[in-house]
């Protein structure tokens, strides 16, 4: 039986808060679009999203104490899925101090060869379009 998107979702975040870079691989499609929030305006494959991957881990190499999403939110049908949510990400610098803040997520799915596998990924954080400053000290409603 296939895992849900949900199930998914939360192992995706557990690797990414373990930082093992296998683990967090395996949830990519080998074609993947990728659209983050750091460094440049996309990457095409999965190859290249790895090496972004393990540039934006060594930010935090204490380790993250924290990768979760909030407000998870799935639609999907037997060859597709949507999902949306926020993520805090909160993690330790060479200095020991506490990094962290709140971004916005979005996923597409794909079913391939009996397994999900993400297709394209979206990070991003707002910012303010008149100064131009990246607004990390947002919080999502209660």
């Amino acid at each position: 039986m296939t895992q849900s998107i949900q199930q998914l979702s939360q192992q995706w975040a557990s690797a990414v808060a373990s930082q093992s870079m296998e683990q967090i691989m395996a949830f990519y499609a080998d074609e993947l679009i990728a659209y983050d929030a750091v460094a440049q305006l996309q990457f095409i494959g999965k190859t290249a999203y790895k090496s972004h991957w393990q540039h934006c881990m060594e930010f935090c190499p204490g380790g993250h104490s924290k990768f979760e999403l909030r407000d998870l939110n799935i639609q999907q049908n037997d060859q597709l899925a949507f999902s949306h949510a926020l993520v805090y990400c909160e993690g330790s610098n060479e200095k020991g101090e506490t990094q962290g803040c709140w971004m916005r997520l979005t996923q597409g799915w794909q079913m391939q060869q009996g397994h999900w596998r993400i297709i394209h990924d979206h990070f991003s954080v707002p910012f303010d379009m008149v100064s131009g400053a990246v607004l990390f000290e947002l919080t999502p409603e209660a």
